[in-house]
């Protein structure tokens, strides 16, 4: 028993003594990157002086200091909301296009001036859960959906209004003419023109019907309260399978209402293929330059400058370590 608490206090030993090792090594280490660092001040003062330099210097002119905003918020109309997402997703190569560009009433200069054009879905968690039921999806779990998936393709059709952001490089007079352009172009669809007039011709000539229909029965109403005694409650209409009674026609004549209301604002506003619900102006945005390339310059001629001396540093102690393997000092 003695050997062996004798051998385990060894074992120990050995292992304090290796844990020991490391800390001094890793110590060292310490005291060599400091010392580095403490004798190299002045290269890595110069190189965050000129880093600052050059990102101020980017921030400032490669890449501008504002930018220039228009949020349009639009309702598609008519079931484009697809049709719409599909053309400015492919807007920002079709722009490279000058007959293209011709075709939307622009110039080429004009349209350089556009940095991004965007369109994303106003979110309101109602209108998904008001679509998933009326698709016969599953809506109970709709609030654990996080934004970005409700900004997902398969949801956007639900939403009622959607934003439109054009962000210009430089101000200039132009840029109001070339989101204006765009909607134009967008409106002036050939297959949704067409699309409208039909159902629009179909909406007038139900408004027509619909307000026959009311007439009607204000006219029926009026009659019926001036002769009481003709009627029980029950009115019987030879053409009708069910005898309908005064309270089913006053319902009958609020639906009518609502249906007349509904379908002169369609004439009225539904006759393109998206309203317009703000036609915002272009507004000036300033960029955060403390976020962006003029510290993070300077970290990366630092850190690049230290990576390349650890690396000398490296090979140089891989060298010495294969030349003492390949003639090994005699003791």
């Amino acid at each position: 028993m003695s050997q062996e608490n004798q051998n385990e206090e060894i074992d120990l030993m050995q292992l304090f003594g290796m844990i020991k090792e490391f800390f001094r090594k890793v110590l060292r280490l310490v005291i060599s990157i400091i010392d580095f660092y403490r004798k190299k001040w002045l290269l890595f003062v110069i190189l965050a002086v000129v880093g600052l330099g050059i990102g101020y210097f980017m921030d400032q002119y490669q890449d501008t200091k504002n930018k220039y905003v228009q949020e349009i918020i639009i309702e598609p109309k008519y079931e484009s909301t697809e049709y719409i997402y599909d053309f400015i997703e492919d807007l920002e190569n079709n722009l490279k296009d000058s007959l293209y560009v011709k075709e939307l009433g622009l110039q080429i200069a004009e349209v350089e001036n556009v940095k991004k054009i965007l369109l994303e879905p106003i979110i309101v968690a109602e209108e998904v859960l008001t679509g998933l039921e009326k698709n016969g999806g599953e809506a109970t779990f709709i609030e654990a959906y996080d934004e970005a998936t409700l900004k997902e393709k398969r949801f956007r059709t639900f939403y009622k209004e959607h934003k439109l952001t054009f962000i210009f490089r430089i101000k200039q007079s132009s840029n109001r003419k070339v989101s204006k352009s765009i909607l134009d172009y967008l409106k002036a669809n050939q297959h949704f023109k067409e699309r409208i007039a039909l159902e629009l011709q179909q909406v007038q000539s139900g408004l027509a019907q619909n307000r026959k229909s009311l007439d009607f029965i204000n006219k029926y109403l009026a009659n019926l309260s001036q002769n009481p005694a003709q009627t029980d409650g029950k009115i019987i209409f030879a053409s009708e399978s069910e005898t309908p009674t005064i309270s089913s026609l006053l319902k009958r004549k609020q639906d009518l209402i609502s249906k007349i209301k509904s379908d002169e604002k369609a004439l009225a506003l539904d006759k393109e293929v998206f309203t317009i619900m703000n036609y915002g102006s272009i507004v000036t945005q300033r960029k955060i330059l403390v976020n962006r390339m003029l510290f993070t310059v300077p970290l990366f001629l630092i850190g690049l400058v230290s990576l390349l001396y650890a690396l000398r540093y490296l090979m140089r102690s891989a060298s010495s370590f294969v030349q003492e393997e390949k003639y090994p000092v005699a003791k």
